[in-house]
């Protein structure tokens, strides 16, 4: 790829580029969009129309097998770019050469590399055997059904994986036009990662140009119901790159998703703290039926989570201290709230810090490495690490940073404290 094919694929499909900003190549090779000259805020940079963006809808695909509109978004965008990556003349094949095939998301890491991760719950978020079901079950049927259409196409695994690492970091999910559901309102299968009620997923060719990162961020895409826009958010000094806000994502996920991350994603890094830990701590004087009773009990009243997100700051969320008090009291006090259909207030005592703490450190025994080992490894030994296990050494280190800040917040804790039965602190799927 060069910058003049990218011109001239813009140009070609009716996008249009403000003359302040061009196409270029950084120091390490890679390609960047800058300004040539200070842009005002609210410039539109470049307009992109609904006709050039990768959707199923846009695709000649759908038109031959209409019955794709039936599939969910994901596996809708997934046929779709395995098609049309397949097809020579693709209105979009300068893009799709452009995109790499080769990819550093968790999916593509070895057994080895993936133990350098240990104790970090992003392992169990990686899918790859959820992927190849979906493959076998739904991708590799609707091709061979439609086997004249996918004749000469690549419906490989390698081709599925390759279309779906694409989709996870270049994709973007825009808000669906006239949406006016309230988020509270939202049911929990709305809330997905690959399919939304309220979003469409789209990839926006040569998107992937503009980089990444929440301090330096100075524009973002625009969605409206002809194009797609992407809008100055301050004044850009001339000679400046561009650069979007990759949202409030820990480095773990971007990880995930992307294969990458810019460190000033560390700000939104967390930790997961299972229910299960924080029972089996709060409850462990309790018999097993009890603590069975209770957890039904909390999750009717939507009190308890599969786990809790606790953020870069360390902060405890009401939820779990109102579940450790709903396992320190006796019987017949959680009889007496079950009877009044109240829950105890979220305390910061003495005996709630103690639970905390030793949850604190259970969860820290999850990792092979202490926090202490990961800052000497990155301090001495950054040049010789590879790619791939640097990115696992720091994002380790910050989850253990999380809890190193839960531990100074708690120990500050006395018998004295305590606050509010806010519910805010719930864990936010990702």
């Amino acid at each position: 790829m060069t910058e003049a094919t990218v011109i001239q694929w813009l140009s070609h499909n009716g996008v249009q580029v403000h003359p302040s900003i061009q196409i270029s190549r950084s120091p390490s090779g890679e390609y960047i969009i800058n300004s040539t000259d200070n842009i005002p805020s609210s410039t539109t940079l470049l307009s992109i129309p609904a006709s050039a963006i990768i959707t199923a809808s846009s695709s000649s695909l759908l038109q031959r097998i209409p019955s794709l509109a039936e599939k969910s978004q994901w596996t809708a965008l997934i046929l779709t770019v395995m098609y049309e990556a397949s097809l020579p003349d693709s209105k979009w094949r300068a893009y799709f050469d452009s995109l790499p095939t080769e990819f550093d998301t968790l999916m593509y890491w070895t057994e080895d590399e993936l133990k350098e991760l240990e104790g970090s719950a992003v392992l169990n978020k990686i899918g790859k055997e959820e992927a190849e079901a979906m493959y076998s079950e739904e991708i590799k049927t609707f091709t061979d059904a439609h086997a004249d259409v996918f004749g000469g196409i690549d419906v490989s695994l390698e081709a599925f994986h390759r279309a779906g690492s694409w989709i996870m970091a270049f994709s973007s999910d825009f808000e669906k036009p006239g949406n006016t559901r309230h988020e509270d309102a939202m049911d929990d299968d709305d809330d997905d990662e690959y399919d939304s009620l309220d979003t469409d997923k789209v990839l926006v060719p040569f998107g992937n140009l503009v980089q990444m990162d929440c301090d330096l961020a100075n524009c973002e895409f625009s969605p409206s119901d002809t194009s797609v826009s992407l809008v100055a958010t301050r004044n850009i000094p001339g000679n400046t790159t561009l650069y979007i806000d990759p949202g409030p994502v820990p480095r773990s996920d971007l990880l995930r998703r992307v294969g990458g991350y810019p460190q000033s994603s560390a700000q939104n890094d967390v930790i997961e703290i299972d229910s299960t830990l924080v029972i089996s701590v709060a409850g462990k004087n309790l018999s097993e039926g009890t603590r069975d009773s209770r957890i039904e009990r909390l999750v009717e009243e939507e009190l308890l989570e599969d786990s809790y997100d606790i953020e870069a700051d360390g902060a405890i969320p009401s939820e779990i201290l109102i579940v450790i008090q709903a396992f320190l009291v006796d019987d017949a006090t959680f009889q007496s709230y079950v009877n009044e259909e109240k829950f105890p207030k979220a305390k910061k005592d003495a005996r709630t810090r103690d639970v905390m703490i030793e949850t604190i450190r259970k969860r820290g025994e999850a990792f092979t490495t202490s926090r202490e080992e990961d800052i000497g490894i990155l301090e001495t030994s950054a040049g010789a690490l590879g790619r791939r296990k640097r990115m696992a050494v720091e994002v380790r280190l910050g989850e253990k940073e999380i809890l190193r800040k839960m531990e100074e917040t708690v120990r500050l804790w006395d018998d004295a404290e305590s606050y509010g039965t806010g519910r805010s602190g719930k864990r936010q799927k990702r």
